[in-house]
């Protein structure tokens, strides 16, 4: 299945493989079924389209490629995002003029069969990152001039051209012959360093000549900039919020402080595209993670769960809305997204009108909280002689199914003051039309769930030793790093770089990019015996040992002291609020892992057609927001 530009494998006449049957969409009956006509008998058939998207979908155990932008520089990366932004107009338009491609050549500095080879390529796969320049070491159909020249051109103009005096091309032809003569090199023609220009993107030269400000003035997202929320998945909003309730652990049932939830609402329809709820604070893995729940169809995510409820909301949005915390601004975030052909925008200081439908949302489940057991309500005066602590009673785990609920079963489906009808009405009208106005169509599931959740996940860079590879004193080993180990750059004959993914919450296995095969290979600990751990957790133990005085720090004395720490939190879990959180964590994660992996595959149970219906009945400081003694 491809995620291709204009290309939806769901879409109405495209043709589907349902039970070992060949069928074609004739049309849309609702969120949840599609009209099919037998393409071997001319029989029509309803089809559930949780039954299509899951013969679409891949198996957990399949080898995730890379989307290829793992390794690309910062600059390659912005040639690549200039390319795609100018390739977009014949994209959109379905066809392709002589005329369009041939100026579209001229502004990108390549010849008009390059511009049909690329449109064609994004149509075929979607990519951006195939965009980027090729890589020049050589050889048949790379680069005409050799390595050294090469970067004397990409220094001058790093050093001269993007220099706040904003040399002439003229000047900068000098300053490269002057460099080529002191190495004894032929200089380049002058067409290929105006190409190599040419490929810059304008915010980059506007930054580095002109400064920030600048650049933001001219290119940085503003109210209005972004298309208006006019159908869904126009614009998301995300963000955090320490939810108004106290949980316990599953096993004492006693109080571990309040749970973090971040979430993410279509504008257009006010639905929630997705969530993520966890204790550990926000970061940018909370916001990875809630942005892939809200990309990929939710079916198999709610059969884990066991809600017998429908959430019918899935695709990717063509902006996601996020304050200024850092968690969003993370490099990891925004260059996947770009992959994935949406943008991340930020919202700017001092302009609250910005964030308004998340933060009302956010208001509604914290009201929606205070009806629970265990509730801090918005502040100390509302809470008088309440005591959350004592009262609470649910489990993180209970929570997630009560917030599902909630969402599926009653925000969904109640009338929603601002668009005066239920947000799951709104959202179907603009995908199905509404006898007025024409609907998009249901948008394209995502073709490889797996590599879509380690897109979203941080990326490190090491070498390939004997023992494998080494990451936070932490060694990891598979045979598929055996013809790797010690690898040389081909370039610049240094010790070679490789691309990891690694799951904060889990590090037990990290995923190896090969960089011939395109594809992610798990690769678990060297030593299979030790537990697995979090980051966070891996941080606590190297603090403790710190403390300790332990300078030299190897393996086997980080996993004695976890085992020593585990004990200590086992002990201390009947009185120590801290410890039971510390502990709860830890089962969390697990159970936050299988669920997702459901939702990356096949759908487990059949959901009904309809959805149902049930009947549900500025902060201060809180000192339930902290870890200390019961």
């Amino acid at each position: 299945m491809s995620e291709a530009a204009g290309y939806n494998p769901i879409a109405v006449g495209a043709e589907v493989t349902v039970d070992g049957r060949s069928y074609a969409i004739l049309r849309y009956i609702d969120l949840y079924s599609v009209l099919a006509v037998d393409c071997d008998t001319g029989d029509r058939s309803r089809l559930a389209i949780s039954a299509v998207l899951d013969s679409l979908q891949k198996k957990n155990d399949e080898v995730s490629s890379s989307s290829g932008f793992e390794g690309l520089s910062e600059q390659d990366w912005d040639v690549a995002q200039t390319r795609a932004a100018e390739l977009a107009p014949l994209l959109q338009s379905g066809s392709t003029s002589r005329n369009d491609a041939e100026e579209i050549g001229i502004r990108l500095g390549v010849h008009v069969a390059t511009v049909y080879r690329w449109v064609n390529m994004l149509k075929n796969t979607g990519n951006v990152a195939s965009l980027a320049p090729a890589k020049k070491d050589g050889g048949r159909g790379k680069s005409r001039i050799d390595s050294f020249t090469d970067a004397i051109i990409s220094d001058a103009i790093s050093e001269r051209y993007l220099a706040k005096q904003r040399i002439s091309v003229v000047m900068l032809m000098r300053d490269i012959q002057m460099r080529c003569r002191r190495s004894k090199l032929p200089p380049p023609h002058e067409s290929t360093v105006r190409r190599r220009i040419a490929q810059l993107s304008d915010k980059l030269v506007v930054e580095r000549r002109q400064g920030r400000k600048a650049a933001d003035d001219k290119y940085a997202p503003r109210p209005g900039r972004f298309p208006n929320a006019d159908y869904p998945g126009a614009v998301w909003q995300i963000d955090h919020t320490p939810l108004d309730v106290v949980i316990v652990d599953d096993v004492h049932r006693r109080h571990v402080g309040r749970p973090w939830l971040t979430v993410a609402i279509d504008v257009y329809s006010r639905c929630i595209a997705g969530f993520y709820l966890s204790l550990d604070p926000p970061s940018e893995t909370s916001v990875g993670m809630c942005l892939v729940h809200a990309i990929l169809p939710k079916e198999g995510w709610l059969a884990a769960l066991q809600v017998a409820a429908t959430w019918p909301v899935f695709g990717k949005p063509n902006t996601v809305h996020a304050d200024n915390g850092k968690e969003f601004r993370s490099s990891m975030i925004t260059r996947a997204a770009e992959q994935h052909r949406f943008r991340v925008e930020w919202r700017k200081v001092k302009t609250p009108n910005w964030g308004g439908h998340i933060e009302r949302l956010i208001g509604t489940f914290n009201t929606e909280m205070h009806a629970l057991p265990g509730t801090t309500f918005s502040s100390i005066a509302k809470r008088g002689e309440y005591a959350p602590h004592q009262e609470a009673v649910l489990t993180l785990s209970e929570l997630e199914v009560y917030l599902t609920e909630y969402i599926c079963n009653v925000y969904h489906q109640k009338q929603h003051s601002a668009i005066q009808r239920p947000p799951i009405r709104m959202y179907e009208s603009g995908l199905l039309g509404d006898g007025f106005l024409p609907g998009r169509g249901l948008p394209p599931p995502p073709a490889d769930p797996a590599k879509l959740r380690l897109d979203f996940m941080p990326m490190i860079e090491r070498t390939v030793q004997q023992y494998g590879l080494k990451i936070d004193g932490i060694q990891y080993y598979d045979p598929v790093l055996d013809n790797r180990v010690r690898s040389k750059n081909p370039v610049t004959k240094k010790p070679q770089k490789f691309i990891i993914r690694q799951d904060p919450r889990d590090i037990s296995i990290v995923y190896f990019l090969d960089p011939d095969t395109k594809r992610y290979y798990p690769i678990p600990y060297r030593n299979l015996s030790h537990p697995s751990m979090s980051v966070w957790e891996l941080r606590e133990v190297k603090l403790q040992l710190k403390k300790e005085g332990r300078d030299e720090v190897d393996e086997c004395l980080i996993f004695e002291t976890y085992e020593l720490m585990n004990k200590l939190v086992e002990q201390a879990q009947s009185t120590s609020v801290k410890a039971r959180k510390s502990a709860q964590k830890k089962r969390q994660r697990t159970r936050t892992k299988q669920n997702e992996s459901a939702q990356e595959g096949v759908s487990l149970i059949s959901l009904p057609t309809e959805p149902t219906q049930s009947d549900w009945g500025d902060e201060e400081l809180d000192p339930f927001d902290m870890e200390g003694s019961a």
